[in-house]
């Protein structure tokens, strides 16, 4: 595009009036060449090269002479645009130095070296001799200047802001109007001035005029366009013998079009420059005081109109001034609590008593909200009699300012109201101030410590104790920056107490010398005096002053370190006395309490000492005490225990006037290290075996056996873990196949529960079911069982897949009282028969252990649909007569008989006898653990077709059963044998 242009507007100016018939009067391809470079860089050079060496061969010039010219064309551009660059030249050129960097550079040298360059070129084709070589050197330069100006001014400063600004917003109208104008003055200066006397006509300055309207409303651009619009009118008039610039003899008619081309251009150029460092200068003080957070206000007195600059709208949340510009839609913004403050200040401005005022002020935001503000007016123009015409004012906003005041004040009424004693010193720990509580703490007026080192922290008053401890906090403060702990000290009057003090250091920054020091100071010396009482207790009994349960705790943990250090034997006694409630009632609680005293000072008497500590007797409750008595053996702990209890049993003397009174005990005792639990335990097996004793008669004691608790809580650890793996989905159904060993078709499948153990892998469920069997988790379990089973045979059904699944039902889930009803609401849950497919296997001996509920049960769930089986059969011992009542629909043989029955007549025998029950009482039968081949077909032969095992197939996932159905075409020949499922 730019080498077109370059050519066109080359080979246009070949056609304009010329100097000395070589040189043409304006050169574009100069001012195109230079705007090119400066807007998309010198890269373009090729370009312009080619597109001027276009233009000098079809004027006529040998190749090498055009490629001459066409190298000065470009050189001289491109030498300017990288000066250019290099200057940090502004395209809008809105600045006045910008006008000489283009003015001295552009037009200037980069002119010239086009200029030099294509007269020598023209010299060295002999077109030029040494007399015109100056000339047409100077017209070469005024063409390329020309050009530079009139053509390279536009395109530099064309952008979108500059179109914007021309034709933009309706603006168009108002630049073409203009540019008519211009173009309707430029008309009348060339039709209504003689020829030649366009310098000397009064019409020469209206286009100026005209430009510096255009350039004030249009811009740069707009008014630089019109310029070259009119100067090649005028150069096209001139040329045809007409307007103010055409002359007879021809002298000095080029010259003339030059300087009013040139004219043309200054004006509006001046102007730009003069109004973008007018508007620059605004755009900084605005950004200044934007970024200072001021915002500008302009009230005209005499028209009453405020005008309030972008940032103090912006700091009320508007981008417009749509509340208006009058003073009164001004007071409107300011808070009716705050608005009488500031009439006054401004009518102290009005009536000229202040030439500047300050006021604090609240002024509603956009949102509603109300925003404080500083104001500060200034009168910046007087009447003629002094009176005020213009007012400046500035806001600020000063929430900070406001939230710190009031963080201030907070910090005075606290400082002045804390219970705690707070004193702030300098960084020689002279006092800056101190609070009342200080004061009142210790005894010291604020005046009396002003300025000076208190006696809490002073060395020179402190005795060698004080002195030490001084000497820590100093070194921890250095350290740590910061100490806290409790001090000894004397108030003024002489009066002891103990204080506790938090000491900290403040820096300005981190890193920086210590500027201050801030001590809080609280008077603990009552509070530690209620503490220790609290403490003696808390840790005493009251009647018989003998430890209590806290004050055991510690002395039992204390017992146990030295059982282990030493290796010796720690015995843990419970005592309770026995029948202790009728005394009470029958002597009063007095009497009571005289023999709790008395069997304390016997057991206090009966304790021994050791090197590694004393025997320690403690009361835990009304009649309960605890014992540690350390032994060397256990024969030692039982002669222990009953020299207590021999002291214990002997009389007490009440007082009461009923003579002696006889009291017994029970003793449970455990001995630490054997028993080796935690201390909490320890008591706690103490008092399991005192039950113990007492419920084997009383007045006595027994020993904790710790491996019957052991293996007690190590089942309770088991059953929670069952829990676990309930709530957390750790089970899963495997499914074992029943089939039709003669037609090899599979009749259903028998649901086998597993337990994905996340560490074990797979666990076989007789290791945990015999554990829950007893407890509710079996229920759990159970219907866990059931509906997953039930869910899954509904999935098979479904899928097309026509086989029975069997589930087990123990005893405790089948006693369940509402088994029947949970059951059909499992069932209820799907729309496929599952019923009619779903087998409950029970065990014999859960079946006959309620013949009468579990018909009723077993009649319950049939009249769903649901068929039962009893497993396992021949393994119990149920007779003819509750086979007989018992609605079964299939009997399975157990597998023990099943598994040697080739071999064993007996178990042969009984198999036969299986089959042969079932078949008088119209049940089917199943054989379980059929492993061979062999098996298959005896059963087979004595009149049991169905079979389950390992032979046929093991349990198997769910996802695994569809596939193995359609593949199952019978038992092979050789099996190999599996372990039981």
């Amino acid at each position: 595009m730019v080498l077109v242009a370059c050519y066109l507007s080359g080979r246009a100016a070949l056609s304009m009036p010329s100097i000395d018939g070589h040189l043409s009067l304006i050169w574009p391809p100069a001012g195109i060449a230079l705007a090119a470079l400066l807007r998309f860089g010198t890269g373009l050079w090729p370009a312009v090269g080619l597109g001027t060496f276009a233009v000098a061969w079809s004027a006529g010039h040998p190749p090498w002479l055009a490629a001459l010219i066409a190298a000065s064309h470009t050189a001289g551009p491109v030498v300017g645009a990288w000066l250019l660059q290099r200057r940090g030249l502004h395209p809008a050129l809105d600045r006045r130095r910008d006008l000489w960097l283009f003015a001295a550079i552009g037009v200037g040298l980069a002119a010239a070296i086009g200029a030099v360059g294509h007269i020598a070129a023209l010299a060295l084709g002999g077109a030029l001799d040494g007399p015109e070589m100056l000339r047409a050197g100077a017209a070469a330069w005024v063409g390329s200047a020309m050009g530079t100006m009139l053509v390279g001014i536009p395109l530099l400063t064309l952008s979108r802001a500059a179109w914007r600004q021309a034709v933009g917003d309706w603006r168009w109208l108002q630049s073409a109007l203009l540019m008519a104008a211009a173009a309707a003055s430029a008309l009348l200066l060339t039709f209504f001035t003689e020829p030649g006397q366009g310098m000397q006509s009064p019409l020469f300055f209206l286009p100026h005029l005209v430009l510096c309207a255009l350039v004030a409303r249009s811009g740069l651009f707009a008014a630089s366009t019109a310029a070259l619009v009119l100067t090649a009118g005028t150069v096209i008039a001139a040329a045809s013998g007409v307007g103010a610039f055409y002359r007879h003899d021809g002298t000095d008619e080029m010259w003339l079009l030059v300087g009013y081309a040139c004219s043309l251009l200054a004006i509006p150029m001046v102007a730009t420059a003069l109004a973008g460092e007018i508007a620059a200068n605004e755009r900084r003080w605005q950004m200044a005081l934007d970024v200072s957070g001021i915002g500008i206000g302009e009230w005209d007195v005499v028209g009453g109109r405020m005008e309030l600059s972008s940032r103090w709208l912006a700091m009320l949340g508007h981008r417009m001034q749509p509340f208006g510009h009058s003073l009164e839609a001004f007071w409107t913004l300011v808070h009716p609590d705050d608005a009488r403050a500031v009439r006054e200040a401004v009518e102290s401005l009005r009536q000229r008593r202040e030439l500047s005022c300050r006021v604090e002020c609240r002024m509603q935001c956009r949102n509603g909200r109300w925003k404080p503000f500083e104001l500060h007016a200034l009168v910046c123009e007087h009447g003629p009699g002094g009176e005020p015409l213009r007012v400046i004012t500035t806001a600020r906003d000063i929430s900070d300012m406001q939230s710190a005041r009031e963080s201030q004040a907070v910090s005075d009424s606290v400082f002045r109201h804390l219970h705690e004693g707070l004193l702030i010193t300098d960084a020689q720990h002279r006092v800056v101030d101190a609070n009342p509580t200080y004061v009142e703490i210790t005894g010291y007026s604020r005046e009396e410590l002003l300025g000076t080192v208190p006696e809490l922290i002073n060395h020179a008053s402190a005795n060698a104790e004080h002195r030490a401890r001084l000497a820590a906090i100093f070194v921890a403060l250095t350290a740590e920056g910061a100490w806290r702990g409790e001090l000894p000290h004397h108030r003024r009057n002489g009066e002891p107490c103990l204080l506790q003090l938090a000491i900290s250091t403040v820096r300005p920054a981190a890193g920086e010398p210590v500027r201050n020091h801030v001590v809080t100071v609280v008077d603990i010396t009552h509070t530690r005096r209620q503490l220790e009482q609290l403490q003696r207790q808390a840790h005493f009994d009251e009647l018989t002053r003998l430890p209590n349960r806290v004050r055991l705790a510690q002395m039992l943990h204390g017992a146990m370190q030295t059982s282990r250090r030493e290796g010796s034997l720690l015995t843990v006694c419970y005592l309770d006395l026995d029948h202790f409630k009728p005394v009470n009632d029958r002597f009063g609680h007095d009497a009571g309490d005289r023999l709790l005293v008395e069997l304390a000072n016997r057991m206090r008497r009966s304790l021994r000492s050791w090197a590694g500590g004393d025997d320690v007797v403690a009361r835990i409750g009304g009649d309960e005490f605890v014992l540690l008595l350390r032994t060397a053996t256990l024969e030692e702990s039982r002669h222990a225990v009953e020299r207590v209890l021999n002291q214990v049993c002997q009389p007490y003397g009440l007082g009461v006037g009923a003579g002696p009174v006889l009291v017994t005990a029970t003793i449970g005792a455990t001995v630490f290290p054997l028993d080796g639990a935690d201390a909490e335990t320890l008591l706690r097996h103490a008092d399991h075996a005192m039950y113990g004793a007492k419920q084997a008669g009383r007045n006595g004691y027994l020993f904790f056996d710790a491996e019957h608790d052991r293996r007690a809580e190590a089942r309770f650890v088991a059953l929670g873990r069952v829990q676990e793996a309930l709530d957390a989905n750790e089970f899963r159904l495997f499914f074992q196949p029943k089939v039709d060993m003669r037609s090899a078709k599979v009749l259903g499948v028998e649901a086998l529960l597993r337990w994905k153990h996340p560490e074990q892998g797979v666990v076989s469920p007789a290791q945990f079911l015999p554990l829950i069997e007893n407890t509710g988790l079996s229920i759990s379990v159970g219907n866990w069982v059931l509906q997953q089973g039930i869910d899954q045979l509904a999935r098979w059904l479904r899928m097309g897949l026509d086989i029975t699944v069997s589930i087990n039902v123990s005893a405790r889930h089948l006693q369940e009282p509402l088994f029947a009803q949970h059951l059909a609401g499992l069932l209820s849950r799907h729309q496929a028969p599952v019923a009619h497919r779903l087998i409950l296997e029970v065990l014999e001996t859960a079946a006959v252990a309620d013949v009468d509920y579990t018909c009723a049960l077993m009649e319950e769930c049939r009249a769903l649909g649901v068929r039962f089986a009893l497993d396992d059969f021949g393994t119990g011992y149920s007779t003819f007569t509750y086979l007989k009542r018992l609605p079964i629909d299939m009997l399975k043989i157990d597998r023990s008989f099943v598994l040697n029955m080739l071999d064993d007549r007996q178990d042969l025998a009984i198999v036969e006898g299986v089959i042969g029950l079932s078949h008088t009482f119209g049940c089917s039968v199943v054989a379980e653990g059929v492993e061979t081949r062999a098996q298959a077909d005896r059963l087979i032969a004595i009149g049991c077709p169905t079979g389950q095992g390992n032979g046929i197939a093991a349990a198997m996932p769910a996802d695994q059963v569809a596939d193995w159905v359609r593949d199952y075409d019978g038992m092979p020949e050789a099996v190999e044998l599996f372990a039981p499922a």
